[in-house]
């Protein structure tokens, strides 16, 4: 039987959670809510059941159905932890995929039709604002009429892509006179941060578009039900993202050891900063660029020369990221040396990056195909876990299944020190639980009398994704199990005596 332990807690939290809503939607809008609020949230779709379910693992949040079709309510309590969560829609026949829903502590605004165009542009009283907003349909275009004095440098900060609606959006400014000032796309990932200091004062206009995320030779402007963004608006230059490292930019010493970090930035257009190091003839080093993981709009490019000038290696994007990586087989006591560039020659203080130089550790990272699982009557359901062993990994594993409710058995499972993946084996019995059931597969490392517990993830991430969400992954997930109605039994019964 399943052993309860922190992912059963959260199971018994999330089943009070669970209340009744709505039918498998598209997107949530608004998207989000400050803190100390109750929110209307429409849930963009069809919904042939209503009222149906909601679900969500955050404790501040309170969810309830309202009578109009698609709607319900989210009281966020004020001690609500800022930042993005998951909520997802539950029928009786299947769970959502997991939407996304934001908590802040600023005072939150609806964008406000018609607005698609500068005449009918929606004003902006004060500033700093945040505007939930939509591009409904295609060939949707949002503006909005904020006032700049001379000198204030206005911060526009959107997420659209990063709540996973299928966008790759746009900002453009215009100044009072209607001339176009400065335009922002992509960043780390496809939204746009628009950095711009007024020339003059006055009225000036933000205006916001979109194409589709997906990558087509369609480029007009698009908009649906589902296409839902925020947009923060605020006074000053940001603060960059902080950067740990052992060595400031521009402070590194002539010739680095591993393991060391060093921050760096390209002031000048088509720039390539270069480092050098040693490491132990025989040893591995692994080589890496951050900036993306950090949230840089830095495209960095790795270049790995050895000690006679000769390129070894050119490193650009990782498979699911645009940070290059590279793992050294040290053949020489000479140094090495690393130049990095951006890709595009771009240039300025956000252009920041970190190199890394650390030995290889082995590790493992569990990781799930899918997030929701359907067990059938009489039939075996099989969820596989990859492992993801790297730098040499093989160590004995253990992993089971937490949260499960009573009625479902699941047996912890032993994986050999060779082992890439692991697969739990389930058979519905007359005891098992009709319903929806939230769980967590926790993996244990034992070795040299230490312990250590990874959740095994499931990422939202794709081969067709361009950048981070806000919420990346997660190691919730779900098993559904509908048991058929006497009726149904009968008829499938009937159906097999068929000639």
């Amino acid at each position: 039987m399943a052993k309860k332990g922190k992912a059963g807690l959260l199971c018994l939290l999330s089943g009070i959670k669970i209340l009744f809503c709505c039918q498998i939607s598209a997107a949530l809008h608004p998207s989000g809510g400050q803190t100390g609020t109750a929110v209307e949230i429409l849930a963009s779709g069809k919904h042939e059941e209503w009222p149906s379910q909601l679900w969500t693992a955050h404790e501040g949040l309170k969810l309830e159905a309202l009578e109009k079709k698609g709607y319900f309510k989210v009281t966020i309590s004020r001690e609500a932890k800022p930042g993005p969560t998951l909520i997802r829609m539950i029928t009786k026949k299947q769970v959502s995929t997991a939407f996304t829903f934001v908590i802040s502590k600023q005072k939150e605004i609806l964008e406000t039709e018609p607005n698609n165009q500068i005449s009918k542009a929606q004003k902006i009283a004060t500033i700093p604002a945040l505007i939930n907003g939509r591009l409904e349909k295609k060939g949707d275009i949002d503006f909005y009429h904020i006032q700049l004095k001379k000198g204030q440098t206005l911060s526009a900060k959107m997420d659209g892509y990063s709540l996973r609606s299928p966008i790759d959006p746009f900002l453009h400014i215009h100044g009072p006179k209607g001339f176009e000032k400065a335009v922002a796309s992509d960043t780390h990932n496809l939204d746009p941060h628009l950095l711009y200091t007024a020339r003059e004062s006055g009225r000036h206009t933000l205006q916001m578009f979109a194409i589709k995320a997906k990558a087509s030779t369609d480029i007009s402007f698009t908009g649906t039900a589902d296409a839902v963004y925020r947009l923060g608006l605020s006074l000053g230059k940001p603060r960059m993202p902080e950067m740990v490292v052992d060595h400031q930019d521009g402070k590194a010493p002539p010739e680095l050891t591993a393991p060391v970090t060093c921050a760096g930035h390209f002031a000048q257009s088509g720039e390539r900063d270069k480092f050098s190091f040693r490491a132990d003839k025989g040893s591995q080093v692994q080589i890496r660029i951050e900036a993306h993981q950090l949230h840089y709009p830095t495209d960095p490019v790795l270049y790995l020369y050895g000690s006679s000038g000769k390129l070894i290696k050119e490193i650009d994007d990782e498979k699911t990221n645009r940070d290059p990586s590279y793992l050294l087989k040290v053949g020489s006591t000479e140094p090495y040396r690393v130049e990095v560039a951006e890709r595009y020659g771009r240039s300025g203080k956000a252009f920041r990056y970190r190199l890394v130089l650390v030995p290889p550790k082995p590790d493992f990272s569990p990781t799930l195909g899918n997030d929701i699982h359907i067990l059938k009557e009489e039939k075996t359901l099989e969820i596989k876990i990859q492992l993801n062993r790297t730098n040499g990994h093989n160590i004995p594993l253990h992993a089971e299944i937490d949260g499960l409710p009573e009625g479902l058995h699941m047996e912890g499972l032993d994986i050999p020190a060779d082992a890439k993946d692991a697969t739990f084996k389930l058979k519905s019995d007359v005891n098992t639980p009709t319903g929806h059931h939230p769980f967590q597969i926790r993996v244990t490392e034992k070795s040299e009398g230490q312990e250590r517990q990874k959740l095994a993830t499931y990422s939202f991430q794709t081969a067709a994704s361009r950048g981070d969400y806000l919420i990346n992954d997660t190691n919730q997930a779900w098993l559904s199990f509908n048991r058929a109605s006497k009726k149904e039994e009968d008829d499938a019964k009937a159906k097999k005596q068929r000639p």
